[in-house]
């Protein structure tokens, strides 16, 4: 586990044995997709076309709503595997339809009170934080498996 004062490598090896690719490649694509928009939306703070309060205030709300979104895989120990896996089940096709429909609906509800640059910018630090919500609480939920489990 990281902090643990175990070696890195050591890390890294305990989850490719314990946990399941898709899982850790799914993790890894969403990994380097909030890094870019991470980036990107700080970019766009430092050139002002958002303020900070708005990056920030939107950021935050978007962080916590992923975190809630990230229920929508159920994440659990698959015995004959031997890994943690991950599985789509009726609650989580239910809250990914609700997230898809409000990620496509995004710039017509905030139309009302941003436009131009600003409501791009702002999308786009709302997205970031969704996916950086989502990837936590994934990282959370296998973490807590694997600790439950004490595979390996």
């Amino acid at each position: 586990m990281v902090g643990s004062g175990k070696p890195m490598k050591k890390t890294i090896k305990y989850y490719r044995e314990n946990v399941s690719k898709r899982l850790m490649v799914r993790q890894g694509i969403f990994f380097a997709i909030i890094s870019i928009l991470a980036f990107i939306s700080i970019a766009n703070v430092i050139k002002g076309k958002i303020g900070i309060n708005l990056a920030s205030g939107g950021f935050l709300i978007a962080l916590a709503i992923g975190l809630a979104l990230s229920r929508m895989f159920k994440i659990f120990w698959h015995e004959e595997q031997e890994k943690v896996v991950s599985q789509l089940d009726m609650l989580g096709a239910i809250l990914l339809i609700v997230y898809i429909s409000a990620e496509l609906g995004r710039k017509y509800i905030f139309q009302h009170w941003l436009s131009g640059a600003e409501l791009n910018a702002f999308g786009l630090v709302i997205l970031t934080g969704l996916l950086l919500g989502r990837f936590l609480g994934t990282a959370i939920q296998i973490k807590n498996i694997l600790n439950v489990r004490k595979p390996k």
